[in-house]
């Protein structure tokens, strides 16, 4: 049987050069995502930043699922918002491609796991808006950016029993994850619906309401797979749905 194609974006990268030379730009992605797919029994495929967006369509057409990344925050003028005191830096490049790559892979129904960054331009994308700086403008009592290594398990989760989530990571209501970022949900968008949230409220998990599989998380579970193998559940359920399409 043939192993899906699965599609990872990832960071733009200004490479400062050892050489009198000019700054390389290109993209990098963690090793942990490539490997959590490629355990899960996917290919995984590092996107370029194309500048043609027929590039997209095209490749997107071989493509069997998507997993979009972490990273830098969300260019607030995506969901109509000018930015405030306290957004850190974008990258708009990376929302334009990661916005084609969303509509192109949801008008074909290929499902798509989003990780952290990943759920906030999924979000974004579907019509949702954000927290641009969560310390300013969320009162938690929840650190959202640990101090600890990325397998730390810092805080807990509460899961919605009714969600293909639940199933996924192994049909708890309950668990615990890391916590590694500066934006959050904060209007879901209308295809989205929340299942997993914070002990504060805050949203930090979704899946779309008609879709297959598109399902997204604010925490890490490619950092925690290895040390938490119920985070591998995540990875096998976009591997299995991208082999059904």
């Amino acid at each position: 049987m043939r192993k899906p194609l699965i599609g990872i974006s990832g960071n733009r990268n200004n490479r400062k050069m050892d050489v009198a030379a000019p700054n390389l730009l290109g993209v990098n992605v963690s090793d942990d995502y490539v490997h959590g797919v490629e355990t899960a029994g996917g290919i995984p495929v590092v996107i370029p930043f194309y500048e043609d967006k027929s590039s997209v369509d095209s490749l997107a057409a071989h493509l069997d699922g998507l997993l979009l990344s972490g990273g830098e925050d969300i260019n607030p003028l995506l969901f109509g918002e000018q930015p405030r005191r306290g957004l850190g830096s974008v990258t708009p490049e990376r929302d334009e491609l990661e916005k084609a790559l969303i509509e192109v892979m949801m008008e074909q129904g290929k499902p798509i796991l989003a990780i952290c960054r990943g759920i906030q331009i999924l979000n974004a994308v579907l019509g949702g808006t954000l927290y641009q700086d969560l310390p300013s403008q969320w009162a938690s009592t929840i650190q959202h950016a640990q101090k600890s290594r990325r397998d730390h398990l810092s805080h807990t989760i509460r899961i919605e029993r009714d969600s293909k989530l639940f199933t996924l990571l192994g049909k708890q209501d309950e668990v615990y994850c890391n916590s590694y970022h500066h934006q959050a949900i904060k209007e879901c968008a209308p295809s989205l619906r929340p299942v997993g949230w914070d002990p504060d409220g805050l949203i930090e998990a979704v899946e779309h309401v008609d879709a297959d599989f598109v399902v997204g998380v604010q925490w890490h579970p490619e950092n925690l797979w290895r040390t938490t193998p119920y985070y591998l559940g995540l990875f096998q359920g976009l591997v299995e749905a991208a082999t059904k399409g």
